[in-house]
């Protein structure tokens, strides 16, 4: 993960540890752990995947299964230099292999395996804190903007998208299995291939599947009314915009985009289809004066968003 990035990196190396204290091999795959290999696998990581994982992970345990078969005939030494997207230590030196091309066809991949997680207990917890059940899914991985504060270690710039069948068919079986009443699609940008919400909304009638839904997107592309039409049609309730500040000085700086004029009229084309406008907002942007925070604060009292 990219939150609370020092806890969360100290848990990990504690995890590693307490892991090969059981005589575990222990095997990295995150953002993080792409961007600092080097430290994970002095911390006593065996291995660290580079960018997307499944793949890689297959090959690698299999390999692992293999050595552990040759051990026991009797045999010695593993070569795992032809497993592309890797790292480990090597005469105590960090060695990649080539690096994984990403994945573009997001649909080869099986259903996540949704019986390994319980399930009641996630449910018992939201519904005690906030009176309905909530699951999290993806649709598509990566995002194709470059804002300059925005860390890409696995997918870079590229984007890639599941077909609509193919998450509405996951979204009907996760309906008749766990009866959820809300999805959180957890996105970086949700929908942006031209149409794919509008076909999303249409199979989603179809199927007459029933709930509600939030996303991640951007203000230039929440000022396409088809699509906000569309959204509000599919069932959704709540846009998280990447709104960052109320200084055009300071959105120029990061490269983001967008204008606050966009964020202004976003919002408002938002609320007019029952969409609940949220902002993700930054302070502290190097070169920030205490001018364009006033700035910010005006534009969010002014636009008051349902979250922050």
């Amino acid at each position: 993960t990219k939150m609370c990035l020092t806890n969360m990196r100290e848990a990990a190396y504690r995890m590693i540890r307490l892991a090969r204290e059981y005589g575990c091999k222990v095997i990295v795959s995150s953002s993080d752990s792409t961007d600092h290999y080097g430290e994970y696998l002095q911390k006593g990581a065996d291995f660290v995947l580079l960018g997307e994982g499944e793949q890689t992970l297959l090959e690698l345990v299999n390999a692992v299964r293999t050595g552990k078969d040759m051990q026991t005939a009797g045999k010695s030494g593993q070569d795992f230099s032809a497993i592309r997207g890797l790292t480990y230590l090597q005469n105590g030196v960090p060695y990649k292999t080539p690096a994984r091309p990403v994945m573009r066809d997001l649909d080869v991949l099986p259903m996540p395996a949704w019986d390994l997680v319980d399930i009641p207990a996630y449910r018992a917890v939201h519904m005690e804190h906030h009176g309905y059940f909530s699951l999290n899914i993806s649709t598509t991985r990566g995002c194709p903007f470059k804002c300059n504060w925005c860390a890409k270690p696995i997918y870079g710039n590229r984007y890639n998208a599941r077909s609509p069948q193919h998450v509405v068919r996951e979204l009907s079986w996760l309906k008749e299995q766990f009866d959820f009443d809300h999805i959180w699609f957890c996105d970086d940008i949700f929908g942006l291939k031209p149409g794919w919400v509008t076909e999303f909304a249409n199979l989603v009638e179809q199927g007459k599947l029933q709930f509600k839904f939030k996303i991640q997107s951007r203000a230039d592309l929440l000022l396409q009314e088809n699509y906000v039409a569309a959204l509000a049609r599919a069932g959704c309730d709540n846009s998280w915009m990447g709104a960052e500040s109320g200084s055009q000085k300071i959105l120029d700086a990061m490269d983001k985009g967008t204008s606050v004029e966009q964020i202004h009229d976003a919002t408002l084309l938002l609320r007019s289809y029952g969409i609940r406008p949220s902002f993700f907002i930054q302070f502290g942007y190097p070169g920030e004066t205490k001018d364009d925070i006033r700035k910010t604060i005006r534009m969010i009292n002014r636009l008051l968003p349902d979250s922050l």
